[in-house]
């Protein structure tokens, strides 16, 4: 194929790979039917953010027949995503706890690569490609030898995609699956053995992976929403339809779409799909929208077993007498706090005015907010005009006053959570640092106190912790093995102007370590949790998921990250602090329900600006709503 060139004389030559960039970009957006999604390719880790933006791998200078399967597997996997999977749907049946969760999750993925493999001998084969890359070069997994290092999540979506496709795992993986083969076969074979001929029906096939999970003892029932209940939420929607005015036909038919919408996606897919996966021509369904989908969400919140049944992962501390929580001020003296604070001015002149000026317009929004409610019939005040004919008509009436009358977001706190770990060091941090200066500084006009916190280790490696451990004779599964360091940049009562110079802090070199999301979580909803304020609010800002090298050398590959997952479900579902989360080129959406991941850290002022506007254009509307 011969790719013609529209370079004009004096134009720079293009890269080498942007013809494949180009056409890989091309295909993935006819793959999903979203002509409108923006692709970027970058060095970080593929993720797809919603339905608006995807990051492919940037391919070598001078890519082989394997680097490109592997972007096309990418790009496919994602595509498939957007075109098969209803996130409506995938809430609303997928169980709460975060193994169960990230078990149903991984399967899922399997179930919508499966359609595409099923299809197209191209996306298989790139799909292929890209798995052996994911567990050769990234887990790992080729060398793995204890079952307590083998993610059951992998090993159960290898052996779903077995079924569903014919394809044997990866030659990187079939080690993971041989670990797992035998328990899960002899659990839950039969139930795995359902699943093909339900592979075009999410729902369908979410209810056999319930029974699935309930077989592993991953899952109890009570987590899961019977069918019994799930129809009589459809009557029940059905007969508030009626109530409205609503015509039945059209209820039923709402129903009868939805119960067939995963077939006729499979008819479409079977019709409409070329055997070629850079020319597909189906027409694939499309995506729910979110809305629907955190209606669903929000319609169904698993019952709790009971007080004493609830118990958290086998997570612990191997010492907790080397870990400090520390303020700013106490890491370095003032000369050197007002000598970094000047560096982090320097380097962010560009961005502080950007910066500001989304602040300015948080402010604009909540002091609107502030003064959008009056109360009137008063005997002081501001004189209403509107009352003034009928003093006219009976000059005995009193004048009537009237008086604007606060929201009740004056009384509230808000957290921000900074990671400070090495992988956040350079711009990322920087702008972080910058982003919760401003907005500190603004919410503090508006009455709102802020807390600005930051998390890492005191050490790499380990630290005092490990010494002690290695000293101890290497007792077998140690828990944390890390120093850990939390510190305080502001508190909530410190006025802004005499924390402001701490968050120069950041910019010191070797301060950035490690990080150890899930105690530094728990660590800062307990401060909130003692204030006085009625509405508390944290907000995460994160590069990466958690990472300590001297912990997971010694414990399962996902230690840190199942203890963050349910640290997260404690606080979202049984707490009354506000949980909201911001990735940086990291998906945080898997772990947290209230999240937005952006790519680069430039967006990072807008994204917390907007966040913190809906949370609070959230809390007018439900005033507005008791007050009526």
């Amino acid at each position: 194929m011969t790719i013609l060139s529209n370079r004009k004389p004096g134009q720079p030559k293009a890269a080498p790979t942007e013809p494949l960039k180009q056409a890989v970009a091309g295909c993935m957006r006819a793959l999903a039917k979203r002509p409108e999604i923006e692709i970027v390719y970058a060095s970080d880790k593929p993720a797809l953010f919603g339905a608006e933006k995807a990051r492919l791998p940037e391919p070598p200078r001078k890519p082989s027949r394997e680097d490109v399967a592997v972007l096309r597997g990418h790009a496919d996997s994602m595509a498939l995503k957007l075109a098969c999977h209803d996130p409506a749907v995938h809430r609303r049946l997928a169980p709460q706890g975060p193994e169960a969760r990230s078990l149903f999750d991984s399967v899922e993925q399997a179930r919508v690569e499966a359609i595409g493999a099923r299809r197209m001998q191209g996306v298989a084969s790139n799909l292929t490609a890209m798995l052996q890359d994911r567990y050769h070069r990234g887990a790992k997994y080729d060398a793995i030898t204890d079952q307590a290092d083998a993610p059951i999540e992998d090993a159960v979506a290898l052996m779903v995609r077995e079924r569903l496709t014919g394809e044997a795992p990866p030659p990187a993986a079939r080690k993971l699956v041989d670990l797992w083969r035998a328990d899960i076969e002899a659990k839950a074979g039969a139930e795995l053995n359902q699943l093909d001929a339900k592979v075009e029906d999410q729902r369908a096939f979410a209810r056999i992976m319930r029974d699935v999970l309930a077989h592993l003892e991953m899952a109890e029932a009570a987590e899961f929403e019977s069918e019994e209940d799930e129809d009589s939420d459809d009557d029940q929607s059905e007969q508030d339809k009626q109530q409205e005015g609503e015509e039945s036909e059209e209820g039923s038919s709402r129903e009868q779409a939805e119960m067939d919408s995963s077939e006729a996606s499979a008819d479409e897919l079977e019709d409409g799909m070329s055997e070629d996966s850079d020319a597909p021509s189906g027409e694939l369904p499309e995506e729910a929208d979110e809305a629907d989908s955190e209606q669903a969400s929000e319609a169904w919140r698993p019952p709790s077993s009971g007080p004493n049944d609830r118990r958290g992962p086998d997570y612990r501390a191997y010492l907790m007498k080397f870990d400090e929580v520390i303020a700013a001020e106490e890491l370095c003296d003032a000369e050197e706090l007002a000598r970094l604070r000047g560096y982090l001015d320097k380097q962010v002149q560009n961005l502080q005015g950007v910066v500001a000026r989304l602040a300015n317009r948080l402010q604009r929004r909540l002091l609107a907010q502030q003064n959008r409610s009056w109360e009137f019939d008063l005997e002081e005040g501001m004189l209403d005009a509107s009352r003034l004919p009928r003093v006219i008509i009976d000059p005995f009436q009193p004048l009537s006053f009237k008086q604007e009358k606060d929201t009740n977001f004056r009384d509230t706190v808000v957290t921000l959570l900074l990671d400070n770990s090495g992988s956040m060091r350079g711009r990322p941090i920087t702008v972080a640092a910058t982003c919760a200066d401003i907005l500190a500084r603004t919410l503090e006009r508006c009455g709102v106190k802020v807390e600005i916190l930051g998390f890492t280790t005191r050490a790499w490696k380990g630290g005092l912790s490990r010494e002690a451990w290695l000293q101890a004779g290497k007792p077998a599964n140690p828990g944390r093995l890390n120093d850990l360091r939390h510190i305080i940049y502001k508190s909530a009562d410190a006025p802004w102007r005499r924390a402001r110079k701490n968050l120069g802090l950041m910019m010191r070199e070797g301060l950035l370590k490690e990080n150890i999301d899930g105690e530094a979580l728990d660590w800062a909803h307990k401060r909130l949790v003692h204030r006085p304020e009625q509405r508390r609010i944290l907000m995460m800002i994160s590069d990466g998921a958690p990472v300590d090298d001297s912990t997971l050398s010694v414990n399962p590959g996902n230690y840190l990250e199942r203890h963050l997952r349910y640290i997260i479900e404690e606080i979202e579902t049984r707490s009354p602090v506000e949980l909201i989360a911001i990735g940086i080129g990291h998906d945080v959406t898997r772990y947290y329900r209230r999240a937005v991941t952006i790519v680069d850290a430039e967006e990072l002022g807008g994204a917390m600006t907007e966040k913190l506007a809906e949370l609070f254009d959230e809390n007018t509307t439900t005033g507005r709503r008791r007050a009526a």
